[in-house]
């Protein structure tokens, strides 16, 4: 699947995805576009986008999330794992954000080290990689020329349990994030997509 055409999402006040003990288990973000493939043909997922972030936790880019064949897309229910990947409004500056559950999730942050032009916004990739000690997900932040080749991949994380079990005739849901968690607000976050592309082997 791949799509340069732009889009639109948009996230009422109030939703997220996030797990955290001993009882918030929240999982109501706007979820739409999605891509579905065997997991062991998964090999990248890529999106381009950019909002007007202005509330705590403000957040957009990649969902992915692992499921069994015989099990439904998650709709309402949260899902036992699942990654997502991009920006959070934090510390009242946009950063790049990682948070993988399995369990429990966890998050890591960290500051934005190149310039943005909104009008390019930021593009975020998750990919397939292996190496001498087995198979994982990078995520990387990449860096584009005008012409929107890639000169230089900014690695941020690297996720090893999401293909553990591919073997298994899992599937992966792949989505564009939206979400808004700050609940004392009454105004939607708009989020503008350049790009959401997910390449199935």
């Amino acid at each position: 699947m791949s799509s340069n055409t732009p889009f639109t999402l948009e996230a009422n006040p109030g939703t997220d995805i996030w797990r955290k003990p001993p009882t918030t288990n929240v999982w109501n973000a706007p979820i739409s576009r999605t891509s579905t493939g065997l997991l062991k043909k998964f090999q990248s997922a890529r999106v381009t986008f950019w909002a007007s972030w202005t509330e705590r936790y403000d957040q957009a880019g990649l969902l992915l999330v692992p499921r069994s064949a015989t099990s439904t897309p998650p709709t309402t229910e949260a899902p036992e794992k699942w990654v997502k990947t991009g920006i959070e409004f934090y510390e009242n500056q946009p950063q790049l954000s990682t948070v993988g559950c399995d369990r429990w999730a966890d998050w890591s942050v960290s500051p934005l080290t190149r310039a943005v032009d909104p009008e390019q916004g930021v593009t975020l990739e998750a990919r397939r990689e292996g190496d001498e000690n087995g198979r994982s997900v990078w995520v990387y932040q990449l860096v584009l020329d005008k012409s929107g080749e890639v000169v230089e991949r900014l690695p941020l994380r690297e996720i090893c349990w999401i293909l553990a079990d591919e073997d298994e005739e899992q599937v992966l849901d792949v989505s564009p994030l939206v979400a808004r968690p700050e609940r004392n607000t009454t105004s939607q976050l708009s989020v503008e997509f350049k790009e959401f592309s997910v390449v199935w082997d």
